[in-house]
């Protein structure tokens, strides 16, 4: 619970401040009749990986590590308006994934295992006023996932692997009340996703993750962030054996109203707010590079387009996959 001093210098943030990025969520607990926060959706896979998403080689282990810095250029609302507002909220994300393969058959797949570990630095500034005050912990919350992966199918004829992948989010990451900005959401949140990779001929494929996510309320409060959906995308072209240029996106749109005590109103009856869905479109180039060692480096960088309720902005993006197993 947040003392009146603390709750008055941050409602003079705006509404829409609920929206930043990969990070945590914003909340203030109800006092003397006001309105707790409009709750932020927690981090998801924007961009992370693209080419040859849905393939996976040989049973055995494999490491990928990802970087992705997100730099704030405006902040929107919920009508996809730019705010205006000199807040910025930046954040560098160190992924870590270690995948496991195994040769265990179930539906003529292959059964899967994963554990994702984010490390992520997270600053805020504002020129005009008074910035949220951010957590200096790095640790966000595991992701553990179970998956069937399908490899060397045929799909219209063409060389077509897939991948269906159940994640659980466990809220063990570095979270602190005192702070308005935290690495954890705090919260248990749910999701599956399909992803393919279809090689369309001898230099190009085409890829695509889509996941469907649903949150819990947040620990400790009646809040609750919408349900909602991500997708990553990409074309590819290449240009040597090894080395491959691509156009790549990403995609979120969240499905309903977030909620307080199962009231999908609650916020919408706030003062100016008539809409909590957040929306982000995000595309750009890349480079990928096929080693003969069986390492792939993918490049890329994001621009973002058509936000709602959230910050948009740009997202440099590196993926590094290396096996493990022999």
């Amino acid at each position: 619970m947040k003392t009146k001093s603390a709750c008055s210098t941050i409602r003079k943030f705006p509404v829409s401040f609920k929206r930043s990025l990969l990070i945590s969520f914003l909340f203030l607990a109800t006092q003397n009749g006001l309105f707790a926060q409009d709750p932020a959706l927690p981090p998801t896979n924007l961009g992370l990986a693209n080419v040859y998403d849905g393939m996976a080689g040989k049973p055995g282990f494999v490491f990928q590590g990802y970087a992705q810095y997100f730099q704030t250029h405006r902040l929107n609302n919920g009508s996809g308006n730019n705010t205006q507002s000199n807040l910025k909220v930046n954040s560098l994300l160190q992924m870590n994934q270690l995948i496991y393969l195994s040769p265990i058959k179930f539906l003529g797949a292959n059964l899967g295992f994963t554990i994702l570990v984010p490390i992520v630095q997270i600053n805020a500034s504002n020129l005009n006023g008074a910035a949220p005050n951010v957590n200096p912990a790095v640790l966000g919350d595991l992701v553990q996932g179970t998956a069937l992966q399908w490899s060397g199918r045929k799909l219209l004829g063409k060389p077509f692997s897939h991948r269906v992948e159940f994640d659980v989010n466990l809220p063990v990451g570095n979270h602190d009340s005192r702070y308005n900005i935290n690495p954890s959401p705090h919260l248990w949140a749910y999701s599956v996703y399909h992803a393919f990779t279809m090689v369309l001929g001898n230099r190009t494929s085409l890829s695509s993750r889509n996941q469907f996510n649903y949150n819990a309320n947040f620990i400790g409060t009646k809040a609750r962030a919408g349900a909602y959906y991500n997708g990553n995308y990409s074309i590819d072209y290449a240009i040597s054996p090894g080395l491959k240029i691509e156009a790549a996106a990403y995609y979120l749109t969240q499905f309903n109203q977030d909620s307080y005590d199962g009231n999908s109103h609650y916020y919408l009856n706030q003062p100016g707010s008539n809409n909590t869905k957040e929306r982000v479109l995000g595309y750009g180039p890349g480079l990928a590079y096929f080693a003969p060692n069986g390492v792939l480096v993918e490049a890329k960088v994001f621009f973002e387009t058509a936000a709602k309720n959230r910050f948009e902005g740009n997202r440099p993006t590196l993926r590094i996959a290396v096996p493990l197993s022999k």
